[in-house]
């Protein structure tokens, strides 16, 4: 009975220690694994003007962080 008990609890927690964490410092871009759906964006129009918008963002596509501070619209 003890030898069962060993076998499972080394089941349970290998099972539990090959999860991975990868963290992404500030500013790598990430590549998206499945399509996100109904995104709130902010959108530049043909005249430049940064008006918000929503849209599906499609499995494959790379995610960056907006770099130009003067006319970014969630800092104003």
């Amino acid at each position: 009975m003890k030898k069962i008990f060993i076998l499972i609890s080394l089941i349970f927690f290998l099972g539990c220690a090959s999860n991975t964490i990868v963290y992404v410092p500030h500013g790598d871009a990430v590549k998206l694994r499945e399509t996100v759906k109904n995104v709130k964006v902010w959108i530049k129009t043909k005249d430049g003007e940064i008006v918000p918008g929503v849209m599906d963002l499609p499995n494959g596509w790379f995610c960056l962080p907006y770099e130009e501070k003067a006319k970014n619209p969630t800092t104003q």
